[in-house]
């Protein structure tokens, strides 16, 4: 299917939708359904451009990297129960939330997987993804606190929780973070278009 940009709009299939640059939502401006308008509206999400359909599979995966690390390092923060791979969890998150511009996740992946010819290379994260960061990296702190002062009942709980949101980003295309910032932000409409299922 053939897209051009004219103006200010880009047309695709014979349908305009908005440049890139903006994250409103056209429905039906994008081909495919099902699982390719999950990470579309997943990339939209984490506040980013509306993808041209080339690449929206590409940059998915470059931003799954981030969660995917994440991810192993809270299995193996439960299975050990150590409040250290916790708390550096929470250093790195909080990190790449306060300077994305040294984001170590992604300066991991462009220097490895984003290196390869073809592949797509991430930009600094905007604020929705940060957000996503900094809820990430509290529940992170909290999970090493509650270990290290002996709560251990408490810790499962929010480690369950953590791991929950976790698989909802790697499963489900779902980003529990960046989907409470935009309805904290008066967002509602905006955050329920980007749910997986939404077309």
């Amino acid at each position: 299917m053939k897209y051009e940009v004219n103006g200010g709009e880009m047309i695709v299939g014979g349908q305009i939708t908005p440049r890139l640059g903006t994250t409103r939502i056209s429905r039906g401006g994008i081909p495919g359904a099902g699982r390719n308008a999950a990470k579309r509206n997943f990339i939209l999400q984490q506040g980013f451009e509306d993808p041209a359909p080339a690449v929206c599979s590409l940059q998915y995966s470059a931003l799954v990297f981030q969660p995917k690390v994440v991810l192993i390092g809270v299995v193996a923060g439960i299975l050990f129960q150590s409040p250290a791979v916790f708390a550096v969890l929470a250093a790195l998150l909080w990190w790449s939330a306060l300077f994305p511009k040294l984001n170590p996740f992604r300066a991991l992946y462009n220097g490895t997987l984003g290196s390869r010819p073809g592949a797509f290379r991430l930009d600094p994260s905007p604020a929705p993804r940060r957000a996503a960061e900094t809820e990430a990296g509290t529940v992170a702190l909290a999970s090493a606190l509650l270990i290290y002062t002996g709560f251990s009942l408490a810790a499962y709980v929010v480690e369950s929780i953590f791991l929950a949101a976790g698989l909802g980003v790697i499963i489900g295309s779902f980003c529990l973070g960046s989907f409470v910032y935009h309805l904290l932000r008066g967002g509602w409409k905006f955050a329920l278009q980007t749910l997986p299922w939404a077309r």
